[in-house]
């Protein structure tokens, strides 16, 4: 693979004028597309217990379609039709960590937004369907081409449950009508109908960007106030001095209500500490594994980075950088910037750039517990 996208690809101009608004299609993204993984791979992924994986079939004739949830055995394959079934296999970067290196090439978007690759077989023919999802997607051709059509955003009628699991479009009038080969690539916006067909065998790479919800964010409110050790207020009617209630529900009740969301609302600084937090969590966790075991092992010339199976963002807290890691914080003097920004980054930063002396070994107590988490390598240069 090249070590990035190809050249003439502007990223700021993809952003004002495609990203969350339009798809659009990009020949020869990738100019030198590895093969990360076979199809006997990945029908290998689908057999572990752990592993999300779905296998979709269809029959023409009918116009029938199954859903399977994996795991599956090896005769499950055996017994599949020569054409119109599909295998989808969820977050397989985190099992194939080589496929990191497709993840660096959206370095354009936060990596906050990233939610997982997802890698699809195909056989002649086969597909989901016609449907449209509530995520950003770019959808990476491997092996193998396949026939993409795409709508207008939000040029989407319902979507019809055809089993369970999966929805279907009615119909929709593309936009863009591709025959992607190798190395080519699509963004499809949420709210985008598409559908995908495959010509002959094939490997299809869907890189997706999540986003949070309200309903969501209501959650977390939620929990975070369970788990305060602040006394929870209780509405209170002192105000009452009329027996003829009549049982029905007072405004003085909806004013309070309104005055305590408003007092959340009015906190930036929970909010986002809330939503840091949980927007650090990668989709699976991260392997434990680490080979930077504590601060002591740390020099003038040691070179550390975050791993790439780990989750993490930033922000600024008052007087201090606020290091959002897997749910967990760590604190950072605001001097330490340029250090921090490069560790959320993925970037492999010298240890030194986190000391505040040249003289001494004095690394901040934020970075001695990334390490002791396990959050931490130490690379060679």
């Amino acid at each position: 693979m090249s070590k990035r996208l190809f050249e003439f690809f502007n990223k700021d101009q993809f952003l004002s004028q495609h990203w969350q608004k339009k798809p659009c299609f990009i020949p020869g993204a990738f100019r030198d597309w590895p093969n990360f993984l076979s199809a006997d791979e990945l029908a290998g992924l689908s057999l572990e217990d752990e592993i999300e994986s779905r296998l979709i079939e269809h029959n023409p004739s009918r116009n029938a379609w199954s859903i399977t949830h994996g795991p599956f055995e090896d005769k499950d394959f055996s017994k599949l039709a020569e054409s119109s079934w599909t295998l989808l296999v969820q977050s397989v970067d985190t099992w194939v960590p080589e496929l990191h290196r497709l993840i660096e090439q959206f370095d354009f978007i936060p990596r906050w937004r990233f939610d997982d690759v997802m890698v699809s077989f195909a056989s002649d023919n086969g597909g989901v369907g016609p449907h449209f999802d509530n995520y950003d997607v770019f959808l990476v051709q491997g092996e193998g081409t396949r026939r993409w059509r795409v709508g207008e955003k939000g040029d989407i009628c319902k979507q019809q449950e055809i089993i369970g699991g999966l929805s279907h479009l009615a119909d929709f009038d593309p936009i863009i009508d591709v025959i992607m080969q190798p190395g080519d690539m699509l963004y499809v916006p949420p709210e985008t109908a598409h559908w995908g067909q495959s010509i002959g065998d094939s490997i299809g790479y869907s890189v997706g960007y999540r986003t949070i919800q309200t309903q969501q964010l209501l959650a977390l409110v939620t929990e975070h106030l369970s788990q305060s050790s602040r006394p929870s207020d209780f509405f209170k009617d002192v105000y009452r001095n009329n027996s003829d209630h009549k049982n029905k529900l007072d405004d003085q009740l909806t004013s309070w209500a309104q005055e305590e969301l408003r007092l959340l609302a009015d906190n930036p600084a929970f909010l986002t500490d809330i939503i840091g937090k949980q927007l650090s969590l990668s989709k699976l966790g991260h392997s434990s594994t680490s080979n930077c075991k504590t601060i002591q092992t740390l020099n003038n010339e040691s070179v550390i980075q975050i791993k790439s199976d780990v989750g993490i963002n930033w922000c600024n807290k008052g007087e201090l950088i606020r290091l959002n890691v897997e749910g967990e914080s760590f604190e950072f003097d605001k001097d330490l910037l340029t250090a921090v920004e490069k560790l959320a980054l993925y970037h492999p930063v010298p240890a030194k750039l986190f000391k505040k002396s040249t003289k001494v070994v004095d690394f901040p107590e934020g970075l001695a517990n990334l390490i002791g988490r396990g959050y931490v390598n130490t690379v060679n240069q």
